[in-house]
């Protein structure tokens, strides 16, 4: 009897210990694929202290499933290429631990290091307004990055910031940030592909090339087997509880946003 394939979960993710991702450097070319085994990992020492902060910037309701996330485990990152050799090792996708997504999110504001990649395309109107939101992913090696707004019409939403769109960065990714998740976790290599995000392999001449993600396989095969951990957010520890024993102190970072 053949085994029955489930739908993948986010979490499914993190559970093989070297995923494998297909890709091109053509995508319309009939040449086959460069398989380049990748690791995936999940954050879980949650940061208290940054915790209650960002508790205080997810008011709205909308970013209740955001804030969950972190009560959980403290981001993630996807696709860092192990093998070849010759492939950059840098993650395809990376959520930023809480303690640093206000630093990140201030590249983007007006005068920041990054505010051109808003501010020199259509995304202005968006981002530019009276409405708060966050940085919290960086694509690749950047400047794209993923954002969520913090209220307005759009709280809760996830969008991508990119330097040179191909596609209607006003309209949102994702509806809601479990959302995000399933649409991450459905086909990996679709999402890197939207946003964007490909694999560096560096050529006998020294020169970078990227190739473009086109199919996902969970099973990294019997070189590197699976470890046989399963990871479960209902068995990270909840921080939350951890939380009063903290003695609140202001903290530069998130008082721009409360104001």
């Amino acid at each position: 009897m053949s085994q029955i394939r489930h739908k993948r979960t986010f979490l499914d993710l993190f559970e093989n210990s070297r995923p494998v991702l297909k890709v091109k450097f053509d995508t319309n070319s009939t040449a086959e694929s460069t398989e380049v085994e990748i690791e995936n990992k999940l954050e879980k020492n949650i940061d208290a202290k940054e915790l209650r902060n960002l508790e205080k910037l997810c008011i709205n309701p909308n970013l209740k499933e955001f804030f969950n996330f972190y009560t959980k485990c403290n981001g993630f990152t996807l696709g860092t290429p192990v093998l070849p050799e010759n492939a950059q090792k840098r993650p395809l996708l990376s959520q930023l631990p809480a303690n640093y997504l206000i630093k990140f999110t201030e590249l983007y504001l007006p005068k920041g290091k990054l505010a051109w990649t808003i501010d020199l395309n259509k995304t202005k109107t968006l981002y530019r307004g009276e409405n708060k939101w966050l940085a919290f992913a960086q694509v690749d090696d950047g400047p794209a990055c993923l954002t969520i707004f913090l209220e307005g019409e759009y709280a809760g939403n996830i969008f991508l910031v990119n330097p040179q769109p191909h596609f209607n960065t006003l309209k949102p990714i994702a509806k809601t940030f479990d959302d995000f998740l399933d649409r991450v976790a459905k086909d990996p290599a679709a999402f890197f592909k939207l946003t964007r995000a490909y694999v560096t392999i560096v050529e006998r001449n020294d020169q970078n090339f990227g190739y473009v993600p086109v199919e996902y396989i969970d099973n990294g095969g019997i070189l590197f087997p699976e470890k046989g951990e399963k990871i479960s957010l209902e068995n990270i520890r909840t921080e939350r509880d951890k939380v009063e024993e903290y003695n609140e102190k202001r903290n530069k970072w998130w008082r721009f946003w409360k104001n």
